[in-house]
């Protein structure tokens, strides 16, 4: 490949006219290591983040709802979810995903809705992260750390545009800046933020309920039985024992959480040993996040007790926060400040839920453009979004457009009420994970060729029916439940037609994009049929 130097860059090997791809080489480099696919992965977890909305939203829709049960029945249905992401990233190592694997086992027309679909949403995530770092978490921090600037505590939309852009901008020239440059900071990141949230369980796991008690005290100058009895008083009513019908609802949440172990086949065209990397990435990443998302549920309990965190979410969170008045509200971030140990390891903790969504943004982005790289390389978007810097190895081009469309996200998160419309659109999340499972159990009569490649475990039979088809279809059904739950008990919206036509604008828009660029390139001559019968070159 030839060096053409700083801030230019090259469309790699040049495409015949009228060639199936744009190019006959993608330009990526496979650059990133094991350990740095695992820590994309495990980043798009966003445990600190997944664990603070499980537990301040599940007490509210589900009193009696145990998520230390819930992760535990949800995590081996969600793994299936996550083999049939780990068999197409083995049969299809691509930058693009679900995007290459649906076009090329079902149809084109279905790969690039649900893989535009998807892309909306987690870069959706990437902005609300933004706006819930700067309202949520940032404010929480700040109290531990007896902060009382309202810029922190409680910032105006004015102040988290401002910030939200700068670091739009920033995570935008840092992308820019290459793969390597991005491992590099995701592992400094790691580590801080591994190190605090270590601190968090350990303090959890060496604390009494006794301790927590005590700590309230002193801190709010009433005990903790007042939260329970004000909360009881309002119509709060965890209940005795486990509340079965409520913590299978609320696995929903468990899913929702776990989405990002599995996102190894976006960027898999920029990892070596890419099928040994994506078996350690996305399993290693499930069992890594599960163990953590169990451990911390159950140690929340353990330490605050259940009747009490239930109550202290429904008074501080919610229907019960207009009688809250204490000087914070109720995340567990600020709840670091009633930990056992010195003071200033709960401040490093609270500073490390902040520091998390800073950890995972570069994945956010990477999904991105790595998607949008692959429509275009497919002719399905313009061919400069495939241009590689020779130097970074990186499309800078469609990394400057996924900038400017998180930035467009970040407005209309803060000031057109975006944040809200994510409940809904877990419908469109869930089908779309459907289609990819429809996909992956067809493949081995589809494609049976392609399939014969797949990893050994995947083909092997049950009563002559092929493991992975038995697996995907688990994982479909899996969602069709949570898209179900969803809807049924109210989390995640109505079915109503304005919620579902709000719900289904990003579809939508891709329906309509994909009908009018087939159109445009058949008047060129060019029939993209024929492309998605082969797989792209790396």
């Amino acid at each position: 490949m030839q060096n053409v130097g700083v801030g230019k860059s090259t469309t790699g090997v040049a495409a015949q006219p009228g060639g199936l791809f744009v190019r006959n080489a993608t330009g990526l480099v496979r650059e990133l290591s094991a350990f740095d696919a695992f820590n994309l992965v495990f980043s798009a977890v966003l445990i600190p983040v997944g664990i603070t909305q499980v537990m301040g939203f599940a007490p509210i829709f589900w009193p009696r709802a145990n998520m230390l049960l819930s992760f535990l029945i949800a995590t081996p249905l969600v793994a299936c979810f996550g083999l049939v992401y780990l068999y197409f990233t083995v049969l299809m190592p691509r930058s693009g995903g679900d995007y290459v694997w649906v076009s090329r086992t079902l149809s084109p027309f279905l790969g690039f809705v649900v893989n535009f679909s998807l892309t909306f949403v987690f870069l959706t995530w990437v902005a609300f992260n933004f706006t819930f770092m700067l309202s949520i978490v940032g404010p929480a921090a700040a109290y531990v750390f007896a902060l009382h600037s309202s810029a922190l505590t409680s910032p105006s939309q004015g102040e988290m545009m401002v910030v939200a852009t700068v670091l739009t901008a920033i995570f935008a020239l840092l992308m820019i800046a290459g793969v390597k440059t991005v491992a590099r900071y995701m592992k400094v990141l790691f580590a801080i933020v591994w190190v605090g949230m270590l601190a968090w369980l350990i303090a959890m796991a060496v604390g009494s309920h006794g301790d927590f008690l005590s700590h309230w005290r002193s801190a709010t100058g009433a005990p903790a039985s007042e939260v329970i009895r004000r909360a009881s008083s309002l119509g709060f009513s965890p209940a005795a024992g486990i509340g079965w019908v409520a913590t299978l609802y609320a696995m929903v949440y468990c899913f929702q959480v776990y989405t990002g172990f599995q996102w190894t086949g976006y960027f898999a065209g920029e990892i070596r040993n890419v099928r040994r990397t994506a078996t350690t990435s996305i399993i290693g990443g499930l069992i890594a996040s599960a163990v953590i998302y169990i451990a911390a549920a159950g140690l929340i309990y353990k330490y605050f007790g259940f009747r009490f965190f239930g109550s202290v979410v429904f008074m501080g969170l919610g229907d019960g926060s207009s009688h809250w008045h204490e000087p914070f509200s109720p995340w567990l971030a600020a709840l670091a400040n009633f930990l056992p140990g010195p003071h200033w390891i709960a401040a490093f903790i609270a500073l490390c839920f902040v520091l998390a969504i800073l950890w995972w943004t570069p994945t956010g982005f990477m999904l991105g453009t790595r998607n949008l790289f692959s429509w275009s390389f497919d002719r399905l978007a313009p061919e400069s979004l495939t241009r590689v810097s020779d130097r970074f190895h990186t499309p800078v081009v469609a990394t400057i457009v996924i900038a400017c469309v998180v930035e467009l996200l970040n407005y209309l998160n803060i000031y057109a009420g975006l944040g809200a419309y994510l409940l809904n659109i877990i419908a469109v999340m869930g089908l779309a994970f459907i289609v990819v499972s429809v996909a992956a159990a067809l493949t081995p009569w589809r494609r049976p060729s392609l399939h014969a490649s797949g990893p050994a475990w995947a083909l092997r039979r049950v009563g002559g029916v092929p493991l992975i088809t038995i697996l995907a279809t688990v994982s479909a059904l899996s969602w069709a439940f949570v898209i179900w739950t969803a809807f049924h008990t109210g989390f995640g919206g109505t079915f109503g037609a304005k919620p579902m036509l709000e719900a289904f604008t990003a579809p939508l828009i891709a329906i309509a994009y994909y009908l009018v660029v087939s159109l445009y390139r058949r008047s060129q001559g060019i029939e993209l049929r024929r492309t998605f019968e082969e797989i792209p070159p790396e």
